[in-house]
């Protein structure tokens, strides 16, 4: 038995579906594949298959991960243009390597994801660069961003305090200098963490001018990272 581990990337075209249906899509893929892939044992066998972190649904994302243990030895590249016959456009294989078996899972090495994300200012506005540089001194200056959330144990909303899990953000100027781009680094995985859709709704509300607050936002995953000895290592084919 061999695992293997690939890496892809998502598009506009497929930035619409959510985590479960691309577990799915990737396992209906796999299946058609040829390849010869390994199932639990039990009642109900399951395909032994994960994708590293859940992404959000309207993110495109550039370096996602996934893995699946294979029964017999196949190159990457075998694994890679096997696989890639059966996905569809706006989902890219974009590398394949072999990992040791008794290596942690993929969701147990995600301790961070990095985001990058464009507003883009609605008919009759301009996106502000000051406004906006301004609004996110005033979130990062603040202790606390409480927002309400569902506790798993009790079953009910609670506000928690997401402003440790924004571990970097900042404002870089696009090629247009009329616009900007903002880059999140931000806590994910089983420690806990903050979607980017919720820092932005925060971002909003610091913001003074009613024209830049109906802005939307493009947002795309570029990396993904891990932990190693207290700093953080984007996830790649030495991990």
């Amino acid at each position: 038995m061999t695992r293997i581990r690939f890496r892809f990337a998502r598009y506009d075209s497929l930035k619409n579906i959510s985590h479960l249906d691309m577990m799915r899509l990737f396992q209906r893929a796999l299946r058609r594949s040829g390849l010869p892939l390994v199932f639990s044992e039990g009642y109900n066998p399951h395909l032994r298959f994960n994708l590293a972190a859940p992404m959000p649904v309207n993110v495109t994302a550039s370096e996602e991960y996934g893995e699946v243990f294979l029964a017999q030895e196949v190159t990457p590249d075998q694994f890679i243009s096997a696989l890639t016959e059966q996905l569809p456009k706006g989902l890219i294989v974009t590398g394949a390597f072999g990992v040791d078996r008794d290596e942690p899972s993929l969701p147990a090495l995600v301790s961070a994801a990095l985001y990058r994300a464009k507003p883009v200012a609605e008919p009759g506005c301009r996106v502000e660069p000051k406004d906006y540089r301004e609004a996110l001194e005033r979130l990062l200056a603040r202790q606390e961003l409480l927002v309400p959330k569902t506790s798993k144990k009790r079953k009910k909303k609670e506000q928690v305090n997401v402003r440790p899990y924004i571990f970097e953000a900042y404002f870089k100027d696009a090629e247009d200098d009329r616009s900007l781009e903002l880059y999140m680094l931000l806590q994910s995985g089983s420690r806990g963490g903050v979607s980017p859709f919720v820092v932005i709704e925060q971002l909003k509300k610091e913001l003074r001018s009613d024209c830049n607050h109906k802005a939307h936002w493009e947002l795309h995953r570029e990396k993904l990272y891990q932990e190693q000895n207290q700093f953080l290592q984007p996830l790649s084919e030495g991990m």
